[in-house]
């Protein structure tokens, strides 16, 4: 309705035009009145295969991103669900021990406990 009315105030002239043929020549006036319906009909109707091409296409994109999600995942899918705090312990490849077995010394300590009473 807002774009009816749109359309009416920015083109008022034009409007006046067309009621007066209609009013005075009807014969003229549907002329003018047919090719009016028939582009306003199919803008709306173009207007409405856009917005459900967009709806589409917003809908395929969330079903890949939820398909992703999916696959970073793993085995379990979407049924596992991860709380906070939870820790995931992944064993890593073994590397090269970086300092050898030959560097440093092994010094024996004994714990005194000192009392506390002094």
């Amino acid at each position: 309705m807002d774009t009816i009315w749109n359309f009416i105030k920015q083109n008022i002239f034009t409007i006046i035009l067309i009621v007066t043929l209609i009013v005075a020549m009807p014969w003229l006036g549907y002329l003018f009145l047919i090719p009016l319906v028939l582009v306003v009909v199919f803008g709306a109707m173009l207007a409405w295969k856009v917005h459900k091409l967009r709806s589409q296409i917003i809908d395929e994109a969330q079903r890949q991103q939820g398909y992703q999600q999916e696959q970073q995942q793993g085995w379990w899918g979407r049924s596992h669900s991860r709380n906070e705090g939870d820790v995931t312990v992944v064993q890593t490849e073994q590397t090269e021990q970086r300092v050898s077995d030959e560097v440093g010394e092994y010094v024996d300590f004994k714990e005194i406990k000192e009392d506390k009473s002094k």
